[in-house]
């Protein structure tokens, strides 16, 4: 059972500012999950209350980062970036 994928403008902020081919890998990564979404793990650890349930997958040196809503049956992109910024972002202030 496939799921849909409705990205933030968040997301799609950051999606713009990458290579074109390294978007495309991004985009892929995210219909694979949607198509397979018994694939994904578990939620992140440790956020902050506005992150919570929040999952991360990898695509390179970048990380994706995307709620699941099983109810709905949709994946809900986030943001993407390097993992040394996302981490030092989401992290900071704990």
């Amino acid at each position: 059972m496939a799921y849909s994928i409705r990205p933030l403008v968040s997301f799609e902020r950051t999606l713009r500012k990458l290579d074109k081919q390294i978007a495309r890998r991004v985009i892929e990564k995210l219909e694979a999950l949607a198509e397979n979404p018994g694939i994904i793990g578990s939620s992140m650890a440790n956020l902050p209350k506005d992150l919570s349930g929040l999952h991360k997958v990898r695509v390179g040196d970048l990380r994706v980062f995307f709620w699941v809503d099983h109810r709905k049956e949709e994946i809900v992109p986030y943001v993407v970036d390097r993992r040394d910024i996302m981490y030092k972002n989401f992290y900071r202030g704990k």
